[in-house]
């Protein structure tokens, strides 16, 4: 939607607002015209019901959902096209491969490659009661994982959690990935994961992080440059979140302050 098209849907949400207020003035006025009450509510409805229709009926359910189940409560829009998109269709299928390879390292532990070894011993850092205390291990077992590459030196390529860690050096994505995997083989759901490319707005990077879904609405944030978790809506302070990864695919995040729009692929710039 046009900027133009949501500056309308604020003044006539606007006008909504202000019905109680205007229908008594309305009454007002109507001692001094000697109008009845009849007469009041006649000319209020005929003026301001089409309003409340188009409002609640019109508007893009985009705008109309106010609340999502989604990290940082925004909606998104799938975005099949991005340029990310292939390259996270054939990743995705890489980490299944890895944690098939982990089942069968579980199973035979002389079978284990360094990697996968590795990874089993970070899976079991978390180890945990609390899930709270198992993301925060998880979290923090994986950012040792590896040497984090600086912005002049940034990789590339997405690799998936057993190649990244084959390398032992990595960036954001490389950890990023990791995490995703390692959640999953310590229990999380799927659809309670995602990926989440954002632009930070300190240096005018891209950069990515996981997102965790604890409960309802309430997701967390997982970064490489820090253990601490934080609430995904106080992140907002910090990022632009851009587009999502997740077992559905890619989607772009509708940003309030613009439409949804195609973003480059991380690939194309620095990351910290």
């Amino acid at each position: 939607m046009s900027t133009h098209g949501n500056k309308r849907i604020i003044n006539l949400l606007s006008i909504v607002v202000s019905i109680p207020t205007c229908i008594k003035d309305l009454a007002l006025l109507s001692q001094r015209a000697m109008l009845s009450t009849r007469q009041i509510i006649r000319r209020s409805l005929t003026f301001y019901l089409p309003v409340v229709v188009f409002v609640f009926c019109c508007v893009p359910p985009a705008l109309a959902q106010l609340e999502t189940d989604g990290p940082f409560g925004l909606s998104t829009v799938a975005t099949p096209e991005a340029p990310l998109a292939m390259t996270w269709q054939k990743l995705l299928l890489e980490v299944n491969e890895d944690l098939s390879t982990i089942i069968r390292c579980r199973a035979n532990a002389q079978s284990c490659s360094p990697a996968a070894a590795k990874f089993v011993a970070l899976v079991k850092e978390g180890e945990r009661p609390e899930p709270l205390a198992q993301i925060g291990h998880i979290n923090r077992a994986a950012n040792f994982s590896m040497r984090l590459l600086d912005a002049a030196h940034a990789d590339n390529e997405w690799r998936s959690p057993l190649a990244a860690l084959a390398r032992s050096v990595g960036d954001c994505k490389h950890h990023a990935v990791l995490k995703y995997a390692a959640l999953r083989e310590a229990g999380f759901a799927p659809d309670a994961l995602k990926i989440v490319v954002v632009n930070v707005r300190s240096t005018h990077q891209q950069h990515a992080v996981v997102a965790i879904r604890i409960k309802e609405r309430h997701w967390l944030v997982l970064d490489n440059r820090t253990s601490i978790l934080v609430e995904s809506s106080l992140a907002l302070d910090r990022y632009d979140p851009l587009y999502e990864l997740d077992q559905d695919g890619i989607h772009q995040f509708a940003l309030p302050s613009r439409p949804p729009q195609m973003v480059g692929s991380i690939q194309r710039s620095r990351q910290q």
